[in-house]
């Protein structure tokens, strides 16, 4: 596996801003110029939207500052390995849901209720074009952009530096908090551990992957479900 370097992580860092600026903002003004009547109607789908784009140009700063499909593959370590892999990451997945359920549950009455944006984005009025949009957005696109970020580069960078236990710790503490959710910490924290062990462990973004996209995929099934029946969710 080819190594990452921290001039790569910094350049998608920094494309990533560039181009999430330009992509979103640029959207918004030709929406505004174009089509603001419908713009008034449809804030949901111009939410999802954004959302959608932030992603896509992560991935694309990914793609360009790792080397295309290839650096993604090499660099990053986005592919297969087994399927005993992917089963070891979804029992991982298991482990960390339960543990950081009980985790966030034991510190909720100094961090707050959890609730996470997955509930604050399902709350809003949607069409048809708002699920098309963020649900595949949430389910998959999310979870392979922020994959590639902390388990391919920024641990890739980490564990060239570092013993894999610290590179693990510093990684999951700093995913957790890239989410911007203190009352999550905990769960996002542990969460993060399980996800990161597994890229160590089988040596591929593409098993922590799977954790990420059936984490985010019960998120979205159990705040719908909450939701739908009245409650206040709290779901991450």
């Amino acid at each position: 596996m080819t190594p990452v370097s921290g001039r790569r992580l910094l350049l998608a860092v920094g494309l990533w801003v560039l181009l999430t600026v330009l992509a979103v903002g640029g959207s918004l003004v030709a929406v505004r110029l174009l089509a603001a009547g419908w713009a008034g109607g449809h804030r949901p789908d111009l939410a999802a939207a954004a959302v959608a784009e932030a992603y896509l140009t992560l991935l694309a700063a990914l793609l360009v500052a790792f080397g295309g499909p290839s650096g993604l593959r090499d660099r990053l370590a986005f592919r297969y390995t087994s399927g005993a892999d992917i089963a070891l990451a979804l029992a991982v997945w298991v482990l960390a849901l339960i543990g950081g359920t009980l985790l966030t549950g034991a510190l909720s009455p100094l961090l707050g209720q959890p609730q996470s944006n997955t509930v604050t984005l399902l709350r809003q009025p949607f069409d048809p074009a708002f699920v098309a949009i963020i649900v595949p957005t949430i389910c998959l696109l999310a979870p392979a952009c922020e994959e590639l970020l902390f388990r391919g580069a920024l641990f890739g960078w980490l564990r060239r530096l570092l013993p894999a236990s610290v590179a693990i710790l510093v990684t999951a503490a700093v995913f957790a908090g890239a989410h911007l959710l203190p009352a999550l910490f905990p769960v996002l924290f542990v969460f993060g551990l399980g996800a990161t062990w597994v890229r160590e462990r089988t040596g591929s973004t593409l098993n922590s992957f799977a954790m990420h996209a059936t984490q985010n995929t019960f998120a979205v099934a159990a705040t719908y479900v909450v939701l739908s029946h009245g409650g206040p969710g709290g779901l991450t």
